[in-house]
């Protein structure tokens, strides 16, 4: 006689797909599109507002269901994941949490098991670069989270053995998950293509006129010292490319914005605050090559992104950047004007000679159906 498998329900932190892409969201989609085994597990999807447009194929999928909190703590997203969340999986009861920004809610029930997908450190390492609220969700609820968790699945080997030093967390119950890459500009069933003109007031650029830079801007992306090192380069150089800048305008400092506003004034900096997957896709494709001045990551999924392009990239001279670009790419101390300065001159010159070509990098090695299995080995080991 035939047994029945059984149905794994898994409840999954997805606030950030309430919002338009972001590096977060882009890992939770991509991991449930790739996740192996759709019917045995289904996951319900918890956040206090509706699901963003830019993941209505997601809650389409037949395994996944879209959860949205009501009443008044539903207005707070971290209140409403404190207090709020709990209650319902008390009253609903999950065989596992994913805690998909590694935080758990602090009266989650001590029979569910959780799998933390763990970040970076930027609490410890950057406490100035994270906003308030979120700094002082951090504090008060990191350590529990991360001693509360069955597994957690952390996305660069250094961000696993800091995360391991910082808390004394159990070696053989953490794992690296490194990210992947897939192509979305084809026609694909699983990816939405959603307009490129949300409030979007520039035209795409002619490929191969523009060096491209994709984040937020907020302090611990270092654009500072690339929009420095980028007046240097407007200087020096006799044909200058344009700096196209890919990502939401974060919690960075006046001065930083002024900057910035001047620069697009002028003509010589462009940006696209809220780009969905196509429109990188697009100003991954005809960038002229690639730049990451950050100071801290746990990973760094924009530089991947880019590399997968073909692109030849500079980076900040940071351990993740390495696991990634390892020797195929250039690397700048995060802080050196002069050295960014230089690296823009460099890498201009070498393209006008066609002199600037990406080596030594593979990018069959960077998949999400990798990504994913990896987390779904980790919930068969506690769905046991």
């Amino acid at each position: 006689m035939k047994t029945e498998k059984k149905i794994v329900t898994v409840g999954v932190d997805a606030r950030p797909l309430s919002y338009s892409t972001s590096g977060v969201s882009r890992v939770i989609s991509r991991i449930l599109l790739h996740f192996p085994d759709k019917k045995k597990y289904r996951f319900i999807l918890y956040s206090n507002r509706p699901c963003h447009s830019d993941f209505s194929n997601i809650v389409q999928m037949a395994n996944i269901e879209w959860r949205e909190g009501k009443g008044f703590f539903a207005r707070y997203g971290g209140t409403w994941f404190n207090i709020s969340l709990p209650m319902e999986i008390k009253k609903n009861p999950i065989d596992i949490f994913w805690g998909s920004q590694q935080v758990l809610p602090p009266f989650l029930s001590a029979s569910v098991p959780a799998v933390l997908t763990y970040y970076d450190l930027v609490l410890f390492f950057f406490p100035e670069a994270m906003r308030f609220l979120a700094r002082m969700q951090q504090q008060i609820f990191q350590k529990y989270s991360v001693m509360r968790s069955k597994r957690i699945l952390s996305i660069s080997t250094r961000t696993m053995l800091d995360m391991i030093e910082k808390f004394h967390y159990p070696a053989k119950q953490a794992k690296v998950s490194l990210l992947g890459y897939e192509f979305t500009g084809k026609k694909n069933k699983n990816i939405q293509r959603i307009s490129a003109g949300k409030k979007k007031s520039h035209k795409l650029p002619s490929g191969g006129t523009y060096i491209l830079s994709v984040s937020t801007m907020e302090p611990r992306k270092n654009y500072g010292t690339l929009l420095e090192a980028y007046k240097n380069y407007l200087i020096l150089d006799k044909k200058p490319l344009n700096l196209v800048i890919a990502g939401r305008r974060g919690w960075e400092n006046h001065e930083f914005f002024q900057n910035l506003d001047g620069m697009i004034e002028e003509g010589s900096v462009i940006t696209f605050e809220n780009a969905d997957d196509f429109l990188i896709e697009e100003l991954y494709k005809n960038c002229a090559f690639f730049t990451m001045p950050a100071l801290y990551e746990g990973f760094g999924l924009p530089l991947l992104e880019a590399l997968c392009h073909g692109k030849y990239a500079i980076a900040s001279d940071i351990d993740p950047f390495h696991e990634i670009g390892g020797n195929a790419i250039e690397y700048v101390k995060p802080l050196d004007i002069k050295g960014w300065t230089g690296a823009l001159l460099s890498a201009s010159e070498r393209l006008r000679s066609k002199k600037l070509k990406l080596k030594g990098f593979n990018k069959s090695e960077w998949s999400w159906d990798r990504t994913a299995k990896i987390h779904y080995e980790a919930f068969e080991e506690l769905s046991d």
